[in-house]
């Protein structure tokens, strides 16, 4: 499990295991480099309430995918037609988002994403633009970084997070 910057793709941070062992539990171990100045983008499988607390301790902001199945309370419709709720204690924001992709063989799908983020002013930070950030989390998961400085040889890292 890393912990990647999403524009350099750098290494903030490893963590190595079995993978019996839950990304979750990987991710927790994480936490401890994560700093207020920084906003974590996070697929599903991370929407937890204890994680989504876990992570808001920090300071740091979120905005993750969570899952379909989830419905948290409407507590408050903003005018972007996110709304504001609450999970696991922390003060949210949701985002329904249509997603189409195309593919090279011009096959396609189309599918919604519910998005949540802890950046509550919908003002300051439309939803669209949250979407499109949301994005470029696809380039930091999909990227393959080396660690030369473990002995004796080289290991390459992928995220499929």
């Amino acid at each position: 499990m890393t912990l990647v910057e999403t524009g350099t793709r750098a290494v903030i941070a490893a963590i190595f295991g079995p993978t019996r062992e839950g990304e979750t539990s990987y991710a927790t171990r994480l936490l401890s480099h994560l700093r207020p100045d920084m906003l974590v983008l996070w697929d599903r499988g991370f929407d937890g309430n204890d994680f989504l607390a876990a992570v808001h301790t920090t300071g740091a902001r979120i905005v993750g995918r969570i899952s379909q199945r989830r419905r948290p309370p409407v507590l408050k419709t903003l005018a972007d037609v996110s709304y504001l709720s609450a999970m696991g204690g922390v003060p949210v924001r949701i985002i329904e988002a249509q997603v189409s992709v195309t593919c090279a063989d011009g096959s396609g799908f189309a599918g919604t994403y519910r998005l949540v983020t802890t950046l509550l002013d919908a003002h300051r930070f439309p939803a669209g633009r949250l979407v499109r950030l949301y994005h470029e989390r696809w380039g930091a998961t999909r990227s393959c970084t080396r660690l030369s400085e473990l002995p004796d040889r080289r290991i390459d890292l992928m995220s499929t997070a």
